[in-house]
């Protein structure tokens, strides 16, 4: 989408493979949820089928779709019982792979080196120790629906590597970001193991006895030619704008920060201030555009999809006066951050307005 007069430019460089959609729809409709209404508010209803290989979506737009399906549905863990009761969804070239590597350690340490071709993380890494393994990953700090994101991807990628894992190897913890369920149950109950909730970083932990126990359905032919394949389709969808993602992501998590500058920015990336701004300017962007960019961004997600107050949305965006966010908020909305909110609660769109009247919301 491009930039409109008094507002920041839209350009959306966090993205996900089109078929983390697959199965939703019959989802939906077992729990009663209007997939098409929360697609089209969402603007993901133009999504195509079959779904190939190369399609992505915005991240944004489908953690956001998830938060409101589980609003609809009075579920707060509706991606993980999604994950419980219809699986990981379709097959994509990274899930390919595992199910034909050669033993576990090789499998989570290729879940690592290609997720970011299925969907963009902050961060993603593999970890092994004597007697135990680890995956971890992080979502861009510029996502605000993230719990029932956090739950898809931690259950999915538990799924996928069950493919490859032996007796030998066993599910001890789970640490997740997302915010603490009323009840932890059944988080456990997928699992099996203790889930630590509102974490630092998303985390699987194993214990092992062998790392390198082969994987019975191993193909070493099979696996070699579907890593090159991945190889091939990272480089091609290497985070768009990648430069530029990275500037928004320190911002973001910086966001709270009234005095935020580039020269703070710069120094979390480790480069000169001059240096972020020839690279930005290369790319058609300045530093004061990003930080009102991720602002309006993050704006759209907290006042729409949360119940948090004006004042602590403008404190969470680091304005230094509630003021000073209503008129941003007037430049980006065209009225009040109040009034967009309500208008958009009575038009019923958003997470609270699904909560507050799933009946009138769902005509």
């Amino acid at each position: 989408m491009s930039a409109r007069k008094g507002l920041p430019a839209l350009s959306d460089t966090l993205l996900i493979h089109s078929r983390a959609q697959s199965g939703l729809a019959d989802y939906c409709r077992t729990r009663g949820v209007p997939y098409d209404r929360v697609m089209r508010e969402n603007g993901l209803d133009q999504l195509s089928a079959p779904m190939s290989l190369g399609d992505h979506i915005s991240l944004r737009a489908h953690a956001r779709a998830l938060e409101v399906c589980a609003a609809y549905s009075g579920d707060e863990t509706f991606a993980l019982a999604w994950s419980r009761d219809m699986g990981p969804g379709r097959d994509d070239t990274v899930s390919l792979a595992l199910r034909y590597a050669p033993d576990f350690l090789t499998a989570l340490q290729t879940t690592a080196r290609f997720i970011c071709i299925v969907l963009d993380l902050a961060e993603v890494r593999a970890r092994h120790a004597s007697g135990s393994a680890s995956i971890a990953f992080a979502l861009s700090p510029e996502l605000v629906c993230r719990d029932q994101l956090v739950d898809r991807t931690a259950s999915k990628t538990l799924m996928r590597l069950q493919q490859v894992c032996s007796d030998g190897v066993r599910l001890s913890h789970v640490s997740l970001t997302r915010s603490r369920p009323a009840s932890p149950q059944a988080h456990e109950a997928f699992f099996g193991v203790p889930v630590r909730f509102e974490a630092e970083v998303n985390c699987l932990r194993y214990e092992v006895d062998d790392v390198r126990q082969p994987n019975p359905l191993r193909d070493d032919d099979l696996f070699a030619a579907l890593c090159e394949l991945n190889r091939r389709r990272l480089d091609d969808r290497r985070r768009a704008e990648d430069f530029t993602s990275r500037v928004c992501d320190a911002i973001a998590e910086r966001v709270s920060d009234p005095g935020l500058t580039a020269a703070t920015v710069a120094a979390a990336l480790a480069i000169s201030v001059r240096a972020l701004q020839r690279r930005l300017q290369e790319r058609g962007q300045t530093f004061q555009g990003l930080h009102d960019a991720v602002r309006y961004r993050m704006a759209v997600d907290l006042l729409g999809y949360t119940t948090m107050s004006v004042s602590e949305i403008a404190y969470r965006l680091g304005f230094s006066a509630t003021g000073n966010f209503s008129r941003a908020a007037k430049r980006w909305f065209g009225c009040p951050p109040s009034a967009w909110r309500l208008e958009r609660a009575t038009s019923g769109k958003g997470v609270p307005a699904a909560f507050a009247s799933l009946d009138a919301a769902s005509k």
